[in-house]
């Protein structure tokens, strides 16, 4: 019996605008107008009757898709796991702290007031760490250490949650965040990619891996790399960062669900403040109760 989420899935995958896969499919039918079809549709449907190999772009799209479909029902458990962690939290007055460094920062902060997701949620995000320093965060997240310097002010209090991210989950900083989080009595879930981490040399001093030290581990089915479509001799396309933002939310929605429905409570969900006047009445009255645990910036 296939799950719901699968079924979900398999549903939107097959609608002909949503799926841009290399397998054959069945053609597109000729619009009668050029007003009719996109450019880019047009593409699609000429390489598919030439029986082309697909553009970069569409091939990024589909391995994405491809990606997802996967993880939807792969990690269906783990997500299940982790959101019920989140929920228990939450209900009993707790937030959820996301952590990254370099990109990883990047879906760590995604959470952050957004619209659709949960007032109670602290990013800590280390300046030094920033996706926007690259080569900077890129070294500073190998030093023993570090992490510990971090987690002094972190806040992380016992029987919350913390979502380290990290794609290849070998440096020593996320791995001693993740560990640091443990003895304070947080449970720790892990996004990261099996693949790339179980391919390459644990950084951290003990030869460990994130995937081995925390509680929840939620793959991201990405190829060890993160880039999937070959140019030549080389990849382009990574993809750890929207997939990884897309769990982020998976778990964001289930989390929110499990509150209603198990917990009996209405999830403090911020709204889109360029929604009017209400929903920043709405969303400043979550946020000021929750002003002590998570900045409002």
């Amino acid at each position: 019996m296939r799950s719901p989420v699968s079924e979900l899935v398999r549903g939107l995958c097959s609608r002909p605008t949503l799926w841009y896969g290399p397998q054959p499919r069945q053609p597109l039918t000729p619009a009668t107008t050029s007003e009719e079809r996109t450019a880019g549709q047009r593409d699609v449907a000429d390489q598919r009757t030439a029986g082309a190999s697909l553009n970069a772009d569409l091939a990024y799209l589909a391995a994405l898709q491809a990606n997802l479909t996967e993880l939807a029902t792969a990690e269906q458990p783990a997500i299940e796991r982790a959101a019920r962690a989140v929920a228990d939290s939450i209900a009993a007055g707790g937030v959820v702290h996301y952590f990254g460094s370099g990109h990883s920062q990047l879906v760590a902060i995604e959470p952050l007031q957004r619209a659709g997701g949960l007032a109670p949620v602290n990013v800590i995000a280390d300046p030094g760490l920033s996706p926007t320093a690259p080569r900077h965060a890129g070294a500073a997240e190998r030093v023993s250490g570090y992490a510990a310097a971090i987690l002094r002010t972190a806040d992380i209090r016992k029987g919350e949650v913390v979502v380290v991210v990290s794609n290849s989950g070998i440096n020593a900083v996320p791995v001693e965040f993740a560990l640091g989080a443990h003895e304070l009595g947080a449970t720790v879930v892990a996004v990261t990619s099996r693949a790339h981490s179980l391919a390459a040399k644990s950084r951290h001093t003990g030869g460990r891996r994130l995937l081995d030290v925390a509680d929840i581990v939620i793959d991201t089915h990405g190829r060890p790399g993160d880039a999937v479509v070959p140019l030549g001799d080389l990849t382009v396309g990574a993809l750890s960062t929207a997939v990884g933002a897309a769990i982020v939310n998976a778990l964001t929605c289930r989390a929110a669900q499990l509150l209603a429905e198990h917990h009996g409570q209405a999830p403090p969900l911020i709204v889109s403040q360029n929604t009017g006047d209400d929903a920043e009445h709405h969303n400043s009255a979550l946020l000021e109760k929750v002003k002590d645990r998570c900045p409002r910036g």
